[in-house]
């Protein structure tokens, strides 16, 4: 028959441990069995709210999933701590790191705290059984707190393990690494070194002429240039003529700067007076969401889609 105690060091079991009084009170612990524990030694307090069973040997996950316990809903390792759990290279120990989504980062004594205004679940793992940053976000959000040789160590280190792959990095910077977002210089200026820019185009427009075929879209016409009335070019990565639909590899989109984005808009503004139809697919979309972009061509063609 289970009882609370028993639900309880169910719960500790998965966590090193650990568990909170919220967790314990769910599970029909009494407060008063709970400050007995704490007389008799049976549990010690780790932080406010968060306990330990005393039977079991002290770890550094086991503190760090305390930190995160008291950091509340949503909290992960994250930084040198998740760089730590990931086992990556050179990057220097530090007290327990982790980053909470919302507003305000919460006060965990002896532990550095960190808030986002975007954390999704794709940036979210697990590993030693601690919630933690996927590798490719631990990466980026190292390069607010170490040096950027720091960052391409560790993130040579966690391609040569196959942790993680440069198509992920570049999606994360597509997705999240916005101008003004700490650590996205260091993460750009470390993929920029794995891979010319030449090499991430043309792997994405072999990847994404892939997905046009797939789509059932007629052969395209590569790098065709479409000529204005007043003399000037534009090139387009894959072009129907006939049909004046245009579909580009935004391989830098992850690396554009105020005026890329702004002679981007110009040139799409021009295509569109021109009677084009512009598609524009980046690395996130070509990878992680395929079934859109197939989606979207064959609309582009009126082909019929699956309801």
């Amino acid at each position: 028959m289970r009882t609370p105690q028993s639900e309880v060091a169910g719960i500790a079991a998965d966590q090193h441990s650990h568990f909170t009084v919220r967790q314990a009170l769910e599970r029909g612990l009494t407060p008063g069995l709970l400050r007995r524990w704490l007389t008799t030694g049976t549990v010690a307090r780790a932080h406010q709210g968060v306990y330990r069973f005393t039977s079991a040997p002290e770890c550094w996950q086991g503190r760090l999933l305390a930190a995160i316990l008291a950091g509340g809903g949503g909290s992960v390792a994250s930084h040198r701590s998740a760089a730590r759990l990931w086992r990556l290279r050179d990057v220097p120990r530090w007290r327990p790191e982790i980053t909470t989504p919302g507003a305000r980062a919460p006060l965990v004594a002896g532990v550095v705290c960190h808030r986002t205004d975007r954390l999704d679940a794709v940036d979210v793992s697990v590993t030693d059984g601690v919630p933690c940053t996927t590798v490719a976000r631990t990466l980026l959000d190292l390069g607010a707190v170490v040096h950027r040789t720091v960052v391409r160590t560790a993130a040579e280190d966690a391609l040569v393990r196959g942790l993680v792959s440069l198509v992920d990095l570049v999606c994360l910077l597509e997705r999240v690494g916005g101008r003004g977002r700490r650590g996205t210089k260091a993460l750009r200026w470390t993929v920029g070194g794995c891979l010319p820019a030449a090499g991430l185009e043309s792997r994405l427009e072999a990847a994404l002429l892939r997905l046009i075929r797939s789509s059932g879209a007629p052969g395209p016409v590569p790098q065709h240039e479409v000529r204005y009335r007043d003399g000037r070019t534009v090139r387009l990565d894959f072009a129907w003529p006939a049909l004046r639909i245009a579909v580009e590899a935004d391989g830098r989109r992850w690396h554009s700067t105020s005026a890329d984005f702004e002679r981007d808009m110009a040139r799409a503004n021009r295509l569109a007076i021109s009677g084009w139809q512009l598609l524009r697919f980046g690395w996130n979309d070509v990878h992680h969401d395929p079934a859109r972009v197939i989606g979207l061509l064959r609309r582009a063609f009126g082909l019929a889609t699956a309801a």
